[in-house]
């Protein structure tokens, strides 16, 4: 760089490449002092503005801005420390740095009242030129990392208020397009401020308003009010509030607000909220409840009907089951061999329509709100073989299981469950063979996977969804007894119970049904 450039004038007549560099003030009202001094600083990489007494500096500090001052104390009709301190009163420059340069050594009162107003430095005359280069140059430095971290500083607020802006731009878009109003409410209510999609969910002009709009009077009920009053002054906001409005067309929509209740700094109470069109979700609501109360009062009176056709049904079939075995037993003998045949059937007709009315009533009460509690396994298995005992024997088969756990579910829905499955195993075994059933379990996450496997006749692939289907058998009566509601029975008990049941098996080999239920709350441990 060139020298210092030297100005007893404004620095705004300066070209505009210098205008950038640091500038530096140089009180003195003697010329070959400010000659010498600006000497001193020549080839400092500043820009040196100088002043003739204390005025001209109060006038340059007005026009410029400065890295430092460099004051001399001693000058006619305002000295340094008159300037110094005006310098000081004014908020702009009042930690703006001050190096005051004396020819005068006679006393230390003088250093004391600089220090006293704020000067960073004293220096006694004759200058040592490297000492006066090295302070000034730390002040320039200093000065040009402080204007860059506010250059910086301003380039970041500059950005963040754009984006800002940007984001609450994309914000009201998005809002408008998705049709939620956006409001703010004073705290007793008036409207302050609000997006479009406030204004037409309302059916609100804001153009034609001749009054403050006061939400709360208009819109909701004495009674809402305060409700909504004491809950955001508890806890701060109030969520899915819905307001009906009658329009002028003879519409009525369903509104719903959310409120937050913000505090300024300046201590300002604010409320602030979405509103949202629901008139679509409260008709759908509305239209569910309709049908699940008719769902309940349909099933209420298909268990009603099914209970009253079984017991009433019941009586006949023990007549006719009654009669028909009395009159085979009696006269059996006064029959040929197809009346013998015939009466057999007679008996084994009645029989099954008995089981199947049983099975019925027992499907339908499953769908009955369930007991849902902890069961312990072992115990329901213990009843389930007991009572399949004279079975098992007569089959020959061997029943093995694991260390059963407690799960969640309804003891009696879980009984004829496992009473069922092990059922079909005895029922459904292979004529070749003895019969071998296996009742396992296994942990899988939140819940026990039990399985029952046999080496039975096996299922078709294709058959496995049919099987839990309701009067679906895959094998006629004469083959196999049954009323083809067990496994159905099982399904749904076990989805009663929170879990689901699935199959899997190979034909002529045996099967695998294999059903989830919940473990408990605290039996988390392997059975």
């Amino acid at each position: 760089m060139t020298g210092v450039p030297l100005h007893d004038a404004p620095v705004a007549d300066c070209p505009a490449a210098a205008v950038q560099r640091v500038k530096v003030l140089l009180v003195d009202d003697r010329q070959d002092k400010r000659l010498a001094l600006s000497s001193v600083l020549e080839g400092l990489d500043l820009e040196l503005v100088t002043a003739q007494s204390g005025r001209d500096a109060l006038r340059m500090v007005l026009i410029h801005e400065f890295a430092v001052i460099l004051l001399d104390v001693s000058m006619p009709l305002m000295d340094g420390f008159e300037t110094a301190s005006l310098i000081r009163q004014r908020k702009q420059t009042e930690h703006l740095p001050i190096i005051f340069i004396t020819a005068f050594r006679d006393t230390d009162d003088q250093a004391s009242r600089g220090y006293a107003l704020g000067a960073v430095d004293y220096i006694f005359a004759p200058v040592i030129p490297a000492v006066l280069r090295t302070k000034v140059s730390v002040f320039t430095d200093l000065f040009r990392k402080n204007r860059e971290i506010k250059r910086q500083s301003d380039l970041l607020k500059m950005e963040s208020e754009h984006r800002v802006a940007s984001l609450e731009n994309r914000l009201d878009c998005l809002l408008n397009r998705l049709h939620v109003g956006v409001y703010r409410l004073t705290n007793e209510g008036v409207l302050i401020s609000a997006n479009n999609s406030f204004y037409q969910l309302f059916a609100i002009d804001p153009l034609v308003m001749a009054h403050p709009l006061n939400f709360f009077e208009r819109y909701l009920e004495k009674n809402d009010r305060t409700a909504i009053t004491e809950r955001l002054e508890a806890a701060g906001q109030v969520q899915e509030y819905p307001v009906c409005q009658s329009r002028a067309d003879g519409t009525v929509r369903w509104i719903s607000l959310s409120k937050v209740l913000v505090v300024e700094s300046n201590g300002m109470r604010y409320i602030d909220g979405l509103a949202e069109d629901i008139t679509v979700r409260k008709k759908a609501e509305e239209e569910l409840i309709s049908k699940a109360e008719e769902l309940a009062r349909s099933n209420a009176e298909l268990a009603q009907f099914a209970y009253v056709a079984s017991h009433d049904l019941q009586e006949p079939l023990r007549t006719i089951s009654s009669y028909a075995s009395l009159l085979a037993r009696r006269y059996a003998h006064l029959l040929d061999d197809k009346g013998r045949t015939f009466l057999d059937h007679l008996v084994d007709g009645a029989t099954r329509m008995q089981h199947l009315i049983r099975d019925i009533l027992a499907f339908s009460k499953i769908g009955k709100q369930p007991t849902i509690v902890p069961v312990n396994c072992n115990d329901i298995m213990e009843r389930v073989i007991f009572n399949s005992e004279e079975s098992i024997t007569a089959s020959g088969a061997t029943v093995s299981r694991d260390q059963l756990p407690t799960v969640i579910g309804d003891p009696v829905l879980l009984g004829q469950v496992f009473q069922n499955l092990l059922s079909n195993s005895l029922k459904f075994r292979h004529k070749e063979r003895l019969l071998s059933v296996h009742i396992g379990v296994e942990r899988k996450g939140p819940f026990w996977s039990f399985s029952v496997t046999d080496n039975g006749i096996g299922i078709p692939a294709q058959h496995y969804e049919k099987i839990f289907s309701i009067f679906q058998q895959l094998h006629t009566h004469e083959e196999y007894a049954g009323t083809g509601i067990g496994l159905a029975i099982c399904r749904k008990a076990i989805q009663q119970c929170g879990g689901s049941i699935t199959v899997d098996s190979e034909l002529g080999c045996g099967s695998v049904f294999r059903f989830l239920l919940p473990c408990t709350a605290t039996t988390m441990e392997t059975p």
